[in-house]
């Protein structure tokens, strides 16, 4: 059964009666996996919810004045969540280190470019060499994470798989036109899956014969 951060827990833990009104939650280890309560509290700054099992940051792109999420030991494993975090502006610190995500090579110089407004990642202050290093990253993931905003979640799950995050040599136009054809294959039926199929067998026999080249 999924475990739900509730109103009454909020509401207790912050001592104000109204969830409007909260500006503070910590709530640390109590094995939370829905958070859908933060749709109701607009004006949180600051939320402690570290030791949970919360695996996406879906619902934190509700609480637009938030300045410092701690996330420490989660179930984040995907680090393209963080695109529900970029309109986020009072967000300076963030602590994801202990999920899956952060594992991810180059984990932080992709989340410092991706939210260039960080003062503090994972208890580190962001160094001037870092954001550096984040800006020459080939990638244009803030462009990418804005894309995937508009999907349905199952098609950014597809495209994930396309995505790679080491890929230096990644081409991101080529990436976001895969992207736009995932998004749309599922409003097709047999007879336009089909077609497109045909059209992509006849670009690739075209490819093949010019060397790779149109």
């Amino acid at each position: 059964m999924v475990k739900e951060l509730t109103a009454e827990l909020v509401l207790a833990r912050s001592k104000i009666d109204n969830l409007s009104m909260v500006k503070k939650v910590n709530v640390w280890g109590n094995d939370i996996e829905d958070v859908r309560i933060l749709r109701q509290m607009s004006n949180v700054e600051i939320l402690s919810l570290s030791v949970n099992k919360i695996n996406s940051l879906r619902e934190f792109s509700n609480c637009p004045k938030l300045q410092e999420l701690y996330l420490r030991k989660n179930n984040i494993a995907d680090l393209s969540e963080i695109r529900y975090l970029v309109d986020l502006p009072d967000l300076k610190i963030l602590w994801l280190y202990d999920n899956p995500c952060s594992d991810t090579p180059n984990y932080r110089h992709y989340v410092i470019k991706a939210l260039p407004g960080l003062s503090k990642l994972d208890n580190e202050p962001v160094t001037p060499e870092e954001r550096e290093a984040a800006s020459k990253l080939n990638v244009d993931f803030s462009s990418f994470i804005s894309e995937q905003k508009i999907l349905p979640k199952e098609n950014v799950e597809k495209y994930q798989k396309v995505y790679e995050y080491g890929r230096a040599e990644s081409n991101f136009k080529n990436e976001n036109i895969i992207c736009a054809i995932v998004s749309l294959l599922k409003e097709l039926d047999d007879n336009g899956l089909e077609f497109v199929k045909e059209e992509v067998e006849k670009k690739l026999s075209m490819m093949r014969i010019g060397g790779g080249k149109e």
